[in-house]
């Protein structure tokens, strides 16, 4: 363990230029419905400890207390850049996370943004033969919590002044040094939790790098860098974790001699504890089914765990032919009550998969979920095909997207369902009552042209209420990566070619 001290900024801010369509974006219409108004919802429960990650908060819930665009005038602009993670504080900073497990790009790295021009003003690079995780985070006082697949963890402090802006090492932890990571084994994730403790999770995602795991580890750094950590034979977990104050929830997935037809996975509740180890508030069983669903990641379950307010908590399953959505309690159950809430398949008639984290929103007394089905989809593009190639084709997958809800009294329901094949990760805005995604014309695309388009959904209804064009061919592809809200109403897309931007033109009232 070691602490260091050298700050980073930008040598120039310089603005992106944008992206090149590599195919004819005019074959499909500029702008398809009408603009919305808007039709505000109650304010997001805020999730403590208040972060900015990869999934809008520590909840993962994709839900933002802010404006996104009606659909007025709509200014479509793009940025040639790393694809990157947005992460925001509540002061409207913008700080990104550049990842080389996003894309077919290169970097690994951390950098504060401009966010209306996408220009850098500060960069943090990992050190060489580190490959930065995409699983970084952000506290409301600039301290960024950045790791490593090689077991690196990095606690930096991100400041900004009138002159300049710099990231600031604080603290290095090396979980390899002291023999935390064994044969095959990668640090996935961390998070902080209330108190400041570092948690972490081993493993790697099966079907995209590291289908060797047979164990894993979940653990965290006290505040004095010492190492708790549980280890999990016959699982690896497969994505980020979920903080509820000093609660942390993780899912895992078979692996190894566990990983066979009709395979469990398990979903955790810990906290840190007053041994070797994390205390284990319960731990559940789930249907990981006979193999993973095609073309996802995730041998197990496809989600992190979405909390919905300090109730419930959620994932999805990998059952045979649908999935099920999975909703438990956040506290352990009491006598006579079932960890389990309830079960909901995804799909309706169709086959159905899930490999995209749930937008989880509550409002009094019930907790929605938006759980997109994403089986069938094109594969996540690493370089090793034509840019306009087939992995752009999203036209043979069944699509849609539910609304789920649960009652204060735990009974749940499908509120509605919506036949768009997106599988962009999408964002909710309580102010305009809008779900922002991103798709493409499944027709068009069908005969391999691919434009794609920003889409708003009404959260009320599931109505599709406007799409925008925004360019064609794969530099436009999102390639499976997550939407973002900024303060001021702007929608942004992460693309294999940087990133989009979506905002209200000047006559938007």
């Amino acid at each position: 363990m070691a602490t260091a001290g050298t700050a980073f900024a930008a040598p120039s801010a310089s603005t992106p230029s944008p992206i090149e369509s590599t195919q004819d974006p005019s074959v499909g219409p500029d702008f398809v419905g009408t603009p919305a108004e808007a039709q505000p919802l109650d304010p997001a429960p805020t999730i403590q400890p208040e972060v900015g990650t990869l999934h809008g908060d520590g909840g993962n819930t994709k839900a933002f207390n802010g404006p996104g665009p009606l659909g007025s005038d709509l200014q479509v602009s793009s940025a040639s850049m790393e694809p990157t993670v947005f992460l925001w504080s509540p002061d409207g900073r913008l700080t990104g996370t550049e990842s080389p497990l996003l894309s077919s790009k290169p970097g690994s790295a951390v950098t504060a943004l401009d966010p209306k021009t996408m220009a850098e003003k500060a960069r943090w690079e990992a050190p060489e033969g580190q490959t930065l995780n995409v699983y970084v985070s952000q506290r409301a006082d600039g301290t960024v919590l950045a790791s490593s697949r090689e077991g690196q963890i990095t606690v930096l402090k991100r400041e900004d002044t009138a002159d300049e802006t710099t990231f600031t090492e604080q603290k290095t932890y090396d979980l390899a040094a002291v023999g935390l990571l064994e044969d095959g084994q990668g640090l996935l994730a961390t998070a902080f939790d209330e108190t400041g403790n570092i948690w972490f999770t081993l493993g790697g995602v099966g079907n995209l790098d590291q289908s060797t795991v047979t164990s894993t580890k979940l653990g965290y750094l006290d505040g004095e860098g010492k190492a708790h950590a549980l280890d999990v034979e016959g699982q690896r977990v497969e994505n980020g974790m979920a903080v509820q104050g000093n609660t942390v929830y993780v899912n895992t997935s078979p692996a190894g001699t566990s990983d066979h037809a009709d395979a469990e996975g398990y979903f955790y509740a810990l906290t840190a504890g007053t041994g070797e180890s994390p205390e284990v508030l319960w731990r559940q069983t789930y249907d990981a089914g006979d193999d993973s669903k095609p073309p996802h990641f995730s041998r197990g379950s496809g989600t992190s765990p979405t909390l919905l307010g300090d109730r419930y908590v959620a994932i999805t399953d990998n059952a045979d032919d649908q999935v099920n959505v999975e909703v438990y309690r956040q506290e352990p159950a009491g006598e006579g009550e079932s960890q389990r809430v309830c079960s909901v398949p995804v799909g309706g008639e169709n086959p159905s998969g899930v490999d995209n984290a749930m937008v989880g929103y509550v409002d009094g007394g019930t907790s929605s979920l938006l759980v997109q089905n994403t089986y069938g989809g094109p594969s996540f593009y690493q370089g090793d095909d034509d840019i306009d190639g087939s992995w752009n084709d999203m036209s043979a997958m069944p699509g849609g997207m539910q609304r789920i809800d649960i009652s204060d009294d735990g009974t749940c329901s499908i509120k509605w369902n919506n036949a768009d094949k997106l599988k962009a990760i999408p964002v909710l805005s309580t102010e305009t009552g809008l779900v922002y995604g991103y798709g493409q014309e499944p027709d068009l695309a069908a005969d391999g042209t691919y434009v794609w388009y920003a889409e708003a959904i009404d959260f009320r209804t599931g109505e599709t209420v406007w799409k925008k064009r925004v360019g064609a061919g794969g530099h436009y592809n999102d390639n499976w990566q997550i939407g973002s809200l900024g303060p001021d109403g702007t929608f942004y897309q992460t693309v294999e070619d940087g990133v989009v931007t979506f905002r209200d033109g000047d006559s938007a009232s």
